[in-house]
């Protein structure tokens, strides 16, 4: 059973840094939105009073290339007089610095923008922006705005943004780390689960919910892959069995054999040996082949094939096997059939099936070979299988007690059933009245 981790081991998780990462992004969106708001806000009423301060210069400088100093200073009381709100600043300084006229004293006159505070009546200062500007006969006019309402939108816009900012610290932090540990418990309930396989229980499975979110998808991957790792080791089990329970009997006949050769080393019994040994080995070659083609490896050399030319091939081949029996072999073979898959284990595959039918198909009897768009089969009119033996034949090893009397080992129809199911191809055994139809079926 997995150890219990410390509750700070969350921060090392994946997805702890996708919450911090959420969290930076979040923020980083919202700093943007604010700084749009700022522009759009504040920062437009300072440049609206710098447009005015240009616009207000600009008249002012008129009123002097006119009518000189005296028409800037009258000029500059008109428009004191009519400010009604208190937030126009002017200053005509003469060259020696003297005031001439204006509400604004002790500035500097040196050219360009700058931002002072200004004194007021109640004693309160005031946030101004001036623009300074020298006059061609000496002296400079001095324009400036109140800026008391732009600083206080931007105090309130800092204010909600810092409101703002922490509730979506706050709401991003939390619901990030709210989800996060939602994806934190899934991936340890997995991790369990897959301990718990690791530890032998082969039965465990992960928990797959009605959501089908990507977890769910990778829950059932993995009790798939799960389900697969169990049949195969169920398979390994039983080809243990079957090894220990079904080879004793050759493995003493050839030990009786070798007896019989160390007591009398005739040629007979030299060679009565060596034939026990050669059905030993073809034993374990064809249980070989069987795990090779269970395991799935040979798949990547898939390609079409011409089932119509194997199933011809293999007819050819049998036909004089079934002759020595004064059995007929008959084909029905559509040209042109082709499927997916391996050549070789397809052939080996038809070429079982065609040899059992005449191993075990009635002396003088018939063996028919029927190649369709959808589909083989292979039908002899022998004694055929009863009904509830029919699924035990593809079994290893499994064998009638008809069959016993005749040369075989009990797994050509088990490798049939391999090469079958990685192909994808459904078998099925079917009474032929009189006889046995082993029907092939593959999906288009």
């Amino acid at each position: 059973m997995p150890e219990t981790a410390p509750s700070w081991a969350f921060a090392r998780t994946t997805a702890f840094r996708v919450t911090l990462l959420h969290l930076l992004l979040t923020l980083t969106g919202t700093a943007l939105v604010g700084g749009v708001a700022w522009w759009v806000t504040a920062g437009f009423a300072v440049r609206q009073a710098a447009d005015e301060i240009e616009r207000g210069m600009g008249v002012l400088l008129q009123s002097g290339a006119l009518s000189g100093a005296r028409g800037v200073a009258l000029s500059i009381e008109a428009r004191l007089a009519a400010d009604r709100s208190g937030q126009e600043f002017y200053l005509l300084a003469a060259p020696d610095g003297q005031r001439l006229a204006g509400n604004l004293s002790g500035v500097s006159s040196e050219r360009g923008w700058r931002e002072g505070t200004i004194r007021q009546p109640d004693g309160a200062g005031a946030p101004v922006l001036m623009y300074a500007q020298p006059l061609p006969g000496g002296g400079a006019l001095v324009v400036g705005r109140d800026l008391t309402a732009a600083r206080a939108l931007e105090q309130r816009l800092l204010t909600s943004a810092g409101w703002v900012g922490g509730a979506v610290l706050l709401l991003g932090l939390g619901g990030g780390l709210l989800i996060g540990r939602s994806i934190a418990r899934r991936a340890a309930a997995m991790e369990a689960a897959l301990a718990a396989v690791q530890g032998g229980d082969l039965d465990r499975r992960l928990a797959v919910r009605t959501g089908g979110d990507e977890f769910d998808r990778l829950a059932a991957r993995i009790n798939a892959t799960l389900d697969r790792l169990q049949a195969l080791m169920a398979a390994l089990r039983e080809v243990t069995d079957d090894i220990a329970h079904d080879l004793r009997t050759p493995l003493t006949r050839l030990r009786q054999r070798l007896e019989d050769a160390a007591r009398a080393p005739t040629t007979a019994a030299i060679e009565a040996a060596q034939a026990e040994a050669d059905r030993l080995l073809e034993i374990f070659a064809a249980l070989l082949r069987i795990a090779q083609v269970e395991s799935g490896t040979q798949r990547a050399g898939f390609a079409t094939v011409d089932v119509s030319a194997i199933a011809e091939s293999v007819a050819e081949v049998y036909a004089p096997a079934a002759e020595e029996r004064g059995q007929t072999l008959v084909t029905d073979i559509a040209p042109g059939v082709t499927v997916t898959g391996d050549p070789a284990l397809l052939t080996q595959m038809l070429a079982n099936l065609v040899e059992n039918a005449i191993r075990h198909g009635r002396e003088n009897g018939h063996v028919r070979l029927c190649v369709v768009a959808d589909g083989i089969t292979v039908t002899d009119d022998g004694p055929g299988i009863p009904e509830d033996e029919r699924g035990k034949v593809f079994g290893r090893f499994h064998r009638l007690d008809a069959a016993r009397s005749t040369p075989g080992s009990g797994l050509g129809l088990a490798l049939v059933r391999a090469v079958a199911d990685l192909h994808g191809i459904e078998i099925a055994l079917e009474d032929a009245t009189p006889g046995l139809r082993a029907r092939l079926r593959w999906s288009r």
